[in-house]
């Protein structure tokens, strides 16, 4: 039986659309779903859209939220991964790993250079090294980013 994992997503490129004036936030999470669909197979994902920003936006309240709803679930799950936008995922996982010191599960972001749907896009990649790293079980913070 595979693992439990969460799948919170914050916006960021990876699941942005072409808009007329470049890339803009996606109103939800469904395109990640045909690529979950094949790391189905390893793991028993769950996805959870907690906001939908361009993450050059980001605030302390935003890090607020994504560390609180973390926080929430981290008994359920056996580790979590957070997709964020590019511009600010250091920053993020910097503070999170301050709000979320001594957690015992893997806390991963990933994002992408391209949105999902773009057949040049890192997104799948680093999905997949996300939840790779999600499963290793071991506790902290990290980024999974080619």
């Amino acid at each position: 039986m595979p693992g439990r994992y969460l799948l919170l997503t914050t916006g960021g490129t990876i699941t942005s659309n072409e808009g007329p004036e470049g890339l803009t936030p996606a109103p939800d999470d469904e395109s990640l779903r045909p690529v979950l669909g094949s790391l189905a197979i390893h793991y028993d994902i769950s996805i959870r859209s907690i906001l939908n920003l361009d993450s050059s936006n980001i605030q302390p309240e935003e890090w607020q939220l994504i560390a609180r709803s973390i926080d929430a679930v981290r008994d359920a799950y056996d580790g979590i991964v957070v997709t964020h936008g590019t511009d600010t995922m250091a920053y993020t996982a910097a503070m999170l790993s301050y709000m979320l010191r001594n957690i015992k599960i893997p806390v991963v972001l990933t994002g992408s250079q391209l949105p999902i749907y773009n057949p040049l896009s890192d997104a799948y990649g680093n999905l997949r090294c996300a939840f790779a790293m999600a499963a290793s079980g071991i506790g902290g913070v990290f980024v999974a980013f080619d």
